[in-house]
């Protein structure tokens, strides 16, 4: 089977028998092998685990997926890309790899993340840069940087990621794959931890098609008792992967205010738009007003990293950016705190009146294609700026809790991907989903491969 074949009809093919999950896993296990010293994709392969997935039934029934370093497999180390977390091993495992496990997922490894997840690139930390497959002098961006490079690069079906400011779409977009960060509250963050960042962060797939996509949520979605969030799932958003019944309102935008958008990239935006309104839809320019964001995000970010059991004497092997963070940290009060917190709420509650209108906002996933390595946040009294600059539009639907998707539609003059995100009303999966399919079949990404991955 070619390895870039979509996870839903590599488990099809399975449940047919025309292919063996073991023959599956020792596909992408020969690839992890050649290419992966290369790419930087996996810091840990299990191919125990790959080879015996808990069940060869479910959805996902001997599918290879790949875990991101963030979450908790059983018995294995969860370093939290971190050189101070670089023993820690916890006996239970995160809420979406005990689904993904219970839907039959082959679990080949974990994948490389910058230290916390805090860096929207993957270059810093315990386990070193992620190298992008379509130029591995470039960033695969981050945080779930070997999600998407793994990805790209036909290392594995499927990816899990997590997203706290834009962590699933922006490496998505630098590596020309489907990201999608579905709404606050359809991921439980369990069984231990209650929310990450005020709920800013959830967790969700990385995928070839929109329909992987579609299926990688099917498999992680759920909740557990105690989730301070609590949004109700669709029965099936596989079953939602269609072309819209009915001619949707759309909005696209390219402004970012005072930064600066990459020409190609609006271009991607405005031929996105477009064709849209070739297949009939209503589509207009303009977009909320997101900028209240950039004082109250930073502010939780801040506290959240703060936050982080960094054990003693260790705080000297952070990143120099968490170093920065958690000194900032020291001059925030309670009150600042939760004054940020209650500005975030109120802001969102404006930004989401703009769904009342409109079914979909197309906009640039980033303001620009992915930078070389070494070249972003090199200084870290500059970098969370230039970090927020980077992701004008992926984390103010961190904020509202948004369902946002990244879609591989463009690339650059210089051979990088260029994603287009949408953005949905509140527990607007399916609409994204029947949005992006339609792209997909007119602005189509199947067959595009990195070079050298053959």
């Amino acid at each position: 089977m070619d390895p870039f074949t979509p996870a839903h009809e590599q488990a099809a093919a399975v449940r047919r028998r025309e292919v063996s999950p073991g023959e599956l896993a020792e596909m992408y296990l020969a690839r992890i092998e050649r290419l992966n010293p290369g790419l930087n994709a996996f810091w840990l392969v299990t191919p125990e685990l790959a080879r015996k997935p808990d069940t060869a039934e479910g959805l996902l029934g001997g599918v290879p997926v790949s875990i991101k370093d963030l979450n908790s497999v059983a018995g294995y180390p969860t370093t939290l890309g971190s050189r101070a977390f670089a023993d820690q091993v916890f006996d239970w495992d995160g809420f979406a790899v005990a689904r993904l496990r219970a839907e039959g997922a082959a679990l080949l490894g974990k994948t490389t993340c910058p230290e916390f997840g805090t860096r929207p690139h993957t270059e810093h930390g315990l386990h070193g840069a992620a190298r992008n497959p379509w130029n591995r002098e470039h960033t695969t961006g981050g945080s779930s940087g070997g999600a998407a490079g793994a990805l790209a690069a036909g290392l594995c079906a499927l990816s899990h990621g997590s997203d706290g400011g834009g962590s699933i779409r922006i490496p998505s977009s630098c590596c020309g794959v489907v990201g999608l960060k579905p709404t606050r509250g359809l991921i439980s963050p369990g069984p231990v931890y209650g929310e990450g960042w005020e709920g800013l962060s959830t967790e969700g797939p990385l995928a070839r098609t929109v329909a992987d996509a579609a299926l990688g949520l099917d498999a992680m979605k759920g909740h557990l008792p105690g989730d301070p969030y609590w949004s109700e799932p669709e029965p099936s958003y596989l079953a939602l992967v269609r072309p819209p019944a009915r001619r949707l309102r759309i909005a696209f935008t390219t402004d970012a205010g005072e930064v600066a958008v990459d020409p190609e990239v609006r271009a991607a935006v405005e031929a996105t738009a477009r064709c849209l309104e070739g297949l009939g839809h209503q589509v207009v320019e303009g977009g909320p007003d997101t900028s209240g964001f950039r004082m109250s995000f930073p502010l939780i970010v801040t506290g959240g990293v703060a936050a982080i059991p960094v054990p003693d004497g260790r705080e000297g092997d952070l990143d120099p950016v968490n170093q920065s963070i958690r000194d900032t940290a020291q001059y925030v009060q309670a009150a600042h705190y939760v004054t940020a917190v209650e500005m975030l709420r109120m802001t969102s509650r404006e930004v989401v009146a703009f769904w009342d209108h409109h079914d979909v906002l197309v906009t640039p996933t980033l303001t620009r294609p992915a930078p070389p390595l070494n070249t972003l946040g090199v200084d870290p009294g500059a970098a969370g700026e230039e970090f927020l600059d980077w992701l004008s539009f992926t984390y103010p639907y961190n904020c509202t809790g948004q369902p946002a998707m990244s879609l591989p539609l463009a690339m650059s003059s210089q051979g990088l991907p260029i994603g287009v995100q949408l953005v949905g009303a509140p527990r607007a999966e399916g609409t994204l989903l029947s949005v992006g399919v339609q792209l997909e079949a007119a602005m189509p990404w199947r067959d595009r491969r990195p070079p050298g991955v053959d």
